[in-house]
């Protein structure tokens, strides 16, 4: 036989209140205090009983943890705050962003947090201590291999195939991929794509790796002086690209008519820059989104907290502007002393 459905009636037995406080608490109107009213939507999850949007307000905060690594990546945890706050708001949620470097210390949650968002570059740093609060978490980029949260994530592979086949179709056969930190997933797996991808051109892929902080100029001229010679380059992110386009502009290399450069993101700075920028727009607003949508299904629905880890993946968009043109045909050392 079907299950009986849960009524207001219920919950008010099961917790010794009234049906009028319970009805409140679950609408968000006043007259129950904070701790009742947090009693009522435990049990209202734990019986099964459907919570509406139109009963949501003040359901609960999700903490969003983030942490910028350099001026580049605050455009993207923006973006990305932006399209949680827009999701848990529409039912009846909070999201509260903090530094990720206040996570480690002693101060306990808040009774009201319901959720964490794992906003940061490294994940693992932080998944197993927030694994251990018994909360719903979500990580932005790459949670740790069969690692029990919710993940969402671009499709960074396919990234990478899309622009060695979308540079092949100009003629490009020698590429390079320019970054400046190796330990993170994301690139790795646009690096894996474009190789994946050059190889079904016969073509061929360099690895130029460079640190951020000291800067590109060096080891671009050394990598050029040691027979590096792409025709084009695809950078980890816009800010790379960025300033490729600079370095080479001051060694006298045109972009695209000697060498075609492409970035990652879509960042404001990518049509900014001139030439204007080449790049994969990836949905970060709609990526933040998803993340809100992970906790909020999983503190509102309690068939779904059965469901294993997610792993979400949001397809991005290649956005053809004017720094990528046909391969030029004239070596880069006749072009730079």
């Amino acid at each position: 036989m079907p299950r009986n459905r849960v009524t207001l009636q219920d919950l008010a037995d099961a917790l010794g209140i009234s049906k009028f406080s319970v009805s409140r608490a679950l609408s968000g109107k006043p007259g129950v205090g904070e701790a009742t009213r947090r009693r009522v939507e435990r049990a209202a999850q734990d019986m099964g009983y459907p919570l509406m949007v139109e009963q949501a307000q003040n359901r609960g905060q999700i903490l969003f943890l983030r942490q910028e690594i350099d001026r580049v990546s605050t455009e993207l945890w923006s973006n990305i705050l932006l399209g949680a706050e827009q999701q848990a708001e529409a039912y009846g949620f909070t999201v509260i962003p903090k530094q990720a470097h206040s996570f480690f210390d002693s101060t306990p949650i808040d009774e009201a947090v319901v959720g964490l968002i794992l906003a940061v570059p490294y994940p693992e740093e932080l998944s197993g201590i927030a694994s251990r609060t018994n909360l719903p978490v979500v990580c932005s980029g790459y949670a740790g291999p069969l690692e029990h949260i919710d993940q969402v994530s671009g499709t960074d592979w396919e990234a990478g195939v899309t622009i060695a086949r979308y540079l092949a179709t100009l003629g490009h056969r020698k590429l390079a991929f320019v970054h400046g930190d190796a330990r993170l997933l994301g690139r790795a797996e646009r690096f894996r794509g474009l190789c994946d991808g050059a190889r079904e051109i016969d073509g061929d892929v360099d690895d130029l790796v460079f640190d951020e902080q000291a800067g590109l100029r060096k080891p671009l001229l050394d990598y050029m002086d040691s027979g590096g010679k792409p025709t084009a380059l695809f950078c980890a992110h816009d800010g790379i690209a960025v300033s490729v386009i600079s370095e080479l502009a001051l060694l006298g290399i045109r972009v695209p008519e000697d060498v075609s450069v492409v970035g990652f993101n879509d960042f404001i700075s990518a049509s900014q820059v001139a030439p204007r920028l080449t790049t994969i727009r990836t949905p970060h607003v709609e990526m933040g989104a998803a993340m809100a949508r992970c906790i909020i299904d999983r503190v509102s629905n309690p068939h779904f907290r059965t469901v294993p880890p997610l792993r979400i993946n949001l397809v991005p968009e290649l956005i053809i502007r004017e720094s990528t043109g046909p391969a030029s045909l004239v070596p880069w050392e006749r072009k730079y002393n």
